[in-house]
């Protein structure tokens, strides 16, 4: 049989995609299948769409307690104890326009882009120091997540980028071909029914959300252990 590939379109903002990130870097050999990564801005797709934030929707209050106890349950059965609730500047103190919050905060998704135009090997690596560096790294007092060019590059480092190849990506990510490629991911994206993240399609098929891996699995015919196969989930009754 042919090796499968997963396009995967996500906003390391999101905390669903952090989820299904770790779950297919997991399975990536037990699959093997081609996991092909695609940065993208979800503001800018939302805004695409017409779709709204979660946290901004009229009925977001009314949601909140089962959501956060969704997340709680999420931690511990997609088996990432280390990460933390979504951190106090996801959006700016005045919503999801202001610019103060992460959510306009785009550096470090062109960051990514400029990874997967320069140094594409780097980007799995890349990824998950970003995703760790928003829910799971260490917070300010206030609980806020701190994005600095010294901790991007830093990122690149560790995901394998020599120092001056990581300072030349950082140094890039306000530079028109960044900006156009992560469009370029977006209009892709939203091209191909993206209205939210995490987004990610194989075959002729296309999916939406953290929630929907299971039944991935089953439409491509790939075993299915859990969210982590080194530890085969048990239902609890």
């Amino acid at each position: 049989m042919a090796q499968k590939t997963i396009t995967y379109f996500y906003d390391c903002l999101s905390p669903f995609s952090f989820l299904a990130f770790q779950t297919f870097r997991r399975y990536e050999k037990v699959w093997d299948v081609k996991l092909v990564l695609k940065p993208m801005l979800l503001g800018i797709v939302m805004v695409s769409t017409g779709n709204t934030p979660p946290g901004a929707r009229p009925w977001a209050k009314s949601t909140a307690k089962v959501g956060g106890q969704d997340m709680a349950r999420n931690r511990k059965w997609f088996n990432i104890p280390d990460m933390k609730t979504s951190p106090s500047n996801f959006f700016g103190p005045n919503g999801p326009a202001d610019k103060s919050g992460l959510s306009r905060d785009f550096r470090y998704m062109r960051m990514l882009a400029a990874v997967e135009m320069k140094a594409p090997d780097a980007l799995g690596d890349a990824t998950e120091g970003v995703f760790r560096m928003i829910y799971t790294d260490e917070r300010d007092a206030e609980g806020r997540a701190l994005v600095t060019e010294e901790r991007l590059q830093a990122i690149c480092e560790r995901a394998g980028i020599s120092t001056a190849a990581a300072k030349d990506i950082v140094d890039s990510i306000n530079s028109p071909p960044v900006k156009d490629h992560l469009k370029a991911n977006i209009a892709e994206a939203v091209e191909k029914g993206a209205y939210g993240s995490p987004f990610y399609t194989c075959d002729d098929q296309i999916y939406f959300g953290s929630d929907r891996l299971e039944q991935f699995a089953f439409t491509h015919g790939f075993p299915w252990y859990g969210p982590d196969p080194t530890r085969p989930t048990v239902a609890k009754m």
